[in-house]
Order: C-alpha cells, then sequence, then structure tokens
C-alpha cells in the first residue's frame, strides 16, 4: 500500500480499488487550448459527487492512449445551451468505426506527458446497475508536457458542429442511428448521415508517431 491523497467522497458511485506508481515511459493529454503547464487548479469539480473534486483533490487525467477526444471548440449554440441547461449537454455517437461529438469545430493538441509523473489507478464506477472497472492515470502536481501535437485532422474522434440538443434523459454516448431517430433537425441528420456514410479514416500526426 503506498502513500496517498486520493480518496474518493462518494463510494455509492465510485470506488478507488487500487492506487500505484505509473509504470508506462508515455502518457497523454489532450485539450482545446494551447498550454505550456497543466495545472490541476482547472480540474473541475464534479456534480455527481456533491460539486467536490472527484478524487478530493484537484488532478490531472492522463490516457496510456493518445485521443483527439478533447481536442475541440464548442459552437455558439452548444455553448447557450450548457449555459441554459446548467449540467451536461453532450451528444457522443458511435457507428461502426465512426465516433463523433456534436456541437463542436475540430482544434486543440495532445500533449506528451512523462509516465513517471503520476499514479495509475483502477477504479470503479456503479453504471447502469452494476460496477464498471476502468484504469486511468492522474497527477495532483502541475505537469510540463514533453511534447505538443497540434491536431488539425481525426485521429480517433470526429467532430461535427452540427448539433441539436435532445434532453438530459440522452445526454452521453449512443448508437448515431438512435439519434437520428430522435432528432428533428433534418440539417443535423443529414450531417450525420453524410459522415456515416464512408469509413473512418484516422489521420497519425507526424509528431505523435515517435511516441505510439
Amino acid at each position: 500500500m503506498i502513500n496517498h491523497p486520493f480518496k474518493s467522497l462518494a463510494e455509492n458511485e465510485f470506488r478507488i480499488i487500487e492506487v500505484k506508481p505509473c509504470t508506462k515511459k508515455f502518457l497523454f493529454h489532450s485539450s482545446g487550448k494551447k498550454l505550456e503547464i497543466l495545472d490541476p487548479i482547472y480540474n473541475s469539480t464534479h456534480g455527481a459527487y456533491g460539486n467536490v473534486h472527484e478524487y478530493g483533490v484537484p488532478v490531472v487525467f492522463a490516457s496510456d492512449k493518445p485521443s483527439n477526444a478533447f481536442c475541440y471548440e464548442p459552437t455558439d449554440l452548444y455553448k447557450e445551451t450548457r449555459e441554459r441547461v446548467g449540467t451536461s449537454v453532450y451528444h457522443r455517437l458511435v457507428h461502426e468505426n465512426h465516433k463523433i461529438l456534436l456541437g463542436v469545430t475540430l482544434k486543440g493538441y495532445i500533449y506528451v506527458l512523462n509516465g513517471s509523473d503520476f499514479y495509475e489507478v483502477t477504479r470503479e464506477d456503479f453504471e447502469t446497475g452494476k460496477w464498471i472497472r476502468s484504469t486511468e492515470w492522474i497527477s495532483k502536481n502541475k505537469i510540463t508536457p514533453i511534447d505538443s501535437i497540434e491536431i488539425t485532422k481525426p485521429y480517433d474522434w470526429e467532430m461535427l458542429p452540427e448539433y441539436e440538443f435532445l434532453g438530459t434523459d440522452h445526454v452521453g454516448q449512443m448508437e448515431a442511428e438512435e439519434y437520428i431517430s430522435l432528432a428533428k433537425d433534418e440539417g443535423v441528420k443529414s450531417a450525420i448521415k453524410n459522415l456515416i456514410s464512408s469509413p473512418f479514416v484516422p489521420v497519425i500526426p507526424k509528431g505523435l508517431e515517435k511516441y505510439l
């Protein structure tokens, strides 16, 4: 058992199974902003856990696989909807090898991080009536990236500015076909259909190749 500052403040929703030092050489973090330092002060509180930090303290999150999932800039409609609703309003769609985030445009960077700056956490979240186990990497310290790679084409997530909010009952990830069946805006539905009509071809930025 190692000494660490992390804890769950909502054991009925999320529990920490194991915390250990990261043994991976590189980790990755994505953002829509150009950053010199990743600062945990910007880690937001989590409403599901009573508006506290998920791990009891603010942290920087990382992954062992690069992703452009957070390399985006929200459209005005998306921002207005989020402000009006006051909670999560995102819709992420999946279709075969497509992963699509609505209401945003692609913009941002994948940051390469030193794995030794992080802890590896095995956690369980209570979702859809059962505990689901996952692994993520966190640090309570400010992190200076080893490298930053600008993302101009989708690496794994596609971004669509078209967006129609379906209500809080449908926030999160769903099949593209389900979203299309629920949406009323023909322009949004047409844009999704057009995107998924051809196979998704990922683009690996040249600067990222040496870290994979």
